[in-house]
């Protein structure tokens, strides 16, 4: 997302038609405002992006955060075996391939929500 103040205007002048189908737009990726819409086609068609909409933040901010738990879970094991704490600690294949297919998950997951947002303006026809 822009962290940047929006200091510069842009006034376009658009059809009844062209207007109606950029408020068509906004509204369904769950957006009121229709300079988000333009500014988020511009910032991707020059590679500025993700810039991600309400549904994909929610989603993208989701598997960030299991992400971090899982990579805390991971340090509190790694300093308790480190520390001695956990002696003779017996290795779980299935439990590390489990933990293996759960980060390539989120991964992929973090993935799709780039790609999705990447690929939203390109024409499907």
């Amino acid at each position: 997302m822009n962290e940047k103040p929006l200091d510069r205007n842009l006034r376009i002048r658009l059809s009844e038609e062209e207007d109606q189908a950029i408020v068509f737009l906004a509204r369904s990726f769950g957006e009121e405002n229709r300079s988000r819409i333009i500014r988020k086609m511009i910032r991707e068609a020059i590679g500025q992006g993700p810039d991600l909409l309400k549904d994909d933040l929610k989603g993208f901010r989701e598997a960030v955060r299991e992400l971090a738990a899982v990579g805390r879970n991971i340090n509190q094991i790694a300093r308790a075996l480190n520390a001695g704490r956990v002696p003779n600690a017996p290795w779980d294949a299935k439990l590390l391939q489990d933990v293996e297919d759960r980060i390539t998950r989120l991964k992929r997951e973090l993935a799709d929500i780039v790609m999705r947002t990447r690929n939203r303006w390109v024409d499907r026809d």
